[in-house]
């Protein structure tokens, strides 16, 4: 049995999760069961999620400027972060661009590799874990999380799938991302599913939440 076989059954079972939480860890070393292949982290992400595989991204695989500068690899300036967002048309201009990005946590190297697969087939502590989920079960995870007392999440407008790790790492916060229109285009997401992501210590409480809370199994009138 994996480390986190357990602690993932038990989430899914009582949540009726359609899809399995995600492991994301920056290291120095790949997990030598990973694939490699040329790919952008949200590319990546959706790989984990369809195919159930273990993924090594580095400054050499990663293929998106914009995620190169998320993990902290290859640091973008505020003019060249902001012009990926003019490109798209998310601003009316490129002040107002260039103010908006500057607002957004600054990414650091945390790792030469970012590992990204199912928990379940974790053999270390990650650094967080991602769901991809609808409101409800979102909703679920958040409330789980909070059986100890109230914890605020964070959410950043227009921000990019990958910026939720990142976001996430650098806040020490759980972060709730609503997943663009554009990455929704590239990839088919429907249009009922976001992404909740949980430092490492929030997911082992909601885990252990699961049978205590009314967002878990605990009946409810």
């Amino acid at each position: 049995m994996f480390m986190f076989e357990e602690h993932v059954e038990r989430l899914v079972q009582a949540l009726g999760l359609k899809s399995m939480p995600i492991g994301a860890k920056f290291s120095e070393t790949s997990d030598e069961r990973g694939i490699g292949k040329q790919m952008r982290i949200c590319e990546a992400l959706d790989s984990v999620r369809r195919r159930r595989v273990i993924v090594n991204l580095s400054k050499e695989n990663c293929v998106c400027r914009g995620g190169r500068h998320i993990a902290g690899w290859q640091a973008l300036s505020v003019e060249e972060l902001s012009a990926i967002f003019m490109e798209v048309g998310v601003y009316r201009s490129k002040r107002i661009a260039e103010t908006s990005v500057s607002k957004q946590p600054k990414p650091v190297y945390r790792g030469k590799f970012l590992i990204l697969g199912p928990l379940v087939k974790f053999h270390v502590n990650p650094d967080l874990v991602l769901f991809f989920a609808n409101p409800a079960e979102a909703e679920r995870i958040l409330g789980l999380m909070c059986f100890d007392g109230i914890k605020q999440f964070i959410h950043y407008p227009v921000s990019s799938v990958c910026s939720t790790i990142s976001n996430t790492l650098a806040k020490r916060k759980p972060d709730m991302n609503l997943i663009s229109t554009f990455e929704r285009r590239r990839h088919k997401w429907p249009a009922d599913k976001l992404i909740v992501s949980l430092p490492f210590k929030d997911f082992l409480t909601a885990v252990r939440s699961v049978d205590y809370s009314g967002y878990g199994k605990r009946p409810t009138s």
